[in-house]
């Protein structure tokens, strides 16, 4: 949205509220007790504060979230779906919100941002290597999120590639793009570090390859046909994007793609939005990543000897592929 007065931040406010009342009705099992229960409830049956509860309460259903008469409360059948979707805001929304309360000390001396401890809360693609839960719920909601992007991918690869080709997802999380790919009649590779892949073997069994390792410096593999980079390139530093192109250019068949998705800035930096807010996220929680422009990922792919990138403009991303000779 754009500011034109000093009430559209109020606006902004009030939604920053309502997310933090959500998540936080998440993090006390509110929703859950909700959703077990058939008939209106009396604040003071749930756990919490009934002040808070009673005041609370009412920005939910303003939302459209709680059906209520001010005195017995329930679940609307929209956040009921949306539980049930596992869709509602979570603590990680919450810890969002603490780590913004930092803002002015990542503007002064730099991100990432600190926790109290004064240590860094960089993460390695959002995974968390010493929190198996934390990245298994980060993972489910990406993967969650992810079903109608991973059939998108899938319609533009598929037509260029030959019959049996063989596909590897790099750094490729949660494999719902790996197994896309194999729904399609393809081979397909996830890889990713050790514990990611651990949890996609649980979801995706024997259906994928597996390679585990860090894609700045262990064996790809292949030949492959394609190589797929979804949410990646964002995280890391332009050196380092320039150099994993290279890489994955040396993993390819003649002939292969690479295929880049993610959410990129236009020229002046200024457009869309996911890519300018994403900024944010990246800058909190990377030691070098940003939002790139297609111009630099193309100029990554001819560096590394591959074709001049094309690009495929999607509702919430971008797709640019590049092909080797």
């Amino acid at each position: 949205m754009k500011i034109r007065t000093e009430a559209d931040f109020d606006v902004l406010v009030r939604g920053a509220k309502l997310v933090s009342v959500a998540a936080a009705w998440t993090e006390l099992g509110l929703w859950d007790e909700l959703a077990r229960r058939q008939e209106p409830v009396d604040l003071g049956e749930l756990p919490g504060d009934r002040r808070a509860l009673e005041i609370t309460a009412p920005i939910l259903a303003h939302a459209g979230l709680l059906d209520g008469d001010g005195r017995l409360w329930a679940m609307s059948a929209r956040a009921r779906e949306m539980h049930e979707r596992g869709e509602l805001p979570t603590g990680r929304n919450l810890q969002w919100m603490e780590d913004l309360s930092r803002m002015a000390v990542v503007l002064r001396e730099g991100g990432p941002v600190r926790d109290a401890t004064g240590k860094p809360r960089v993460t390695s693609g959002g995974v968390v290597p010493d929190d198996r839960e934390a990245t298994r719920r980060f993972l489910d909601m990406l993967y969650r999120r992810s079903a109608g992007s991973a059939r998108e991918v899938a319609d533009w690869l598929a037509p260029r590639l030959p019959e049996g080709a063989h596909f590897v997802d790099v750094g490729g999380g949660h494999g719902r793009y790996a197994a896309e790919m194999v729904e399609r009649g393809y081979t397909a590779t996830l890889f990713d570090q050790p514990l990611v892949i651990e949890l996609a073997r649980e979801r995706h069994g024997d259906g994928l390859g597996y390679r585990e390792g860090d894609f700045h410096r262990d064996d790809l593999g292949g030949p492959y046909d394609a190589a797929f980079l979804s949410n990646v390139v964002h995280g890391e530093s332009e050196t380092d994007n320039a150099r994993l192109v290279e890489r994955l250019h040396g993993a390819l068949r003649p002939g292969g793609w690479i295929v880049i998705k993610d959410m990129f800035l236009d020229e002046l930096g200024r457009e869309p939005e996911n890519a300018v807010f994403f900024g944010a996220t990246v800058l909190f929680y990377t030691a070098l990543g940003r939002s790139y422009t297609i111009a630099e990922v193309d100029a990554w792919c001819r560096q590394a000897g591959l074709n001049p990138a094309e690009t495929i403009a999607v509702a919430e991303y971008t797709l640019v592929l590049a092909r080797k000779p």
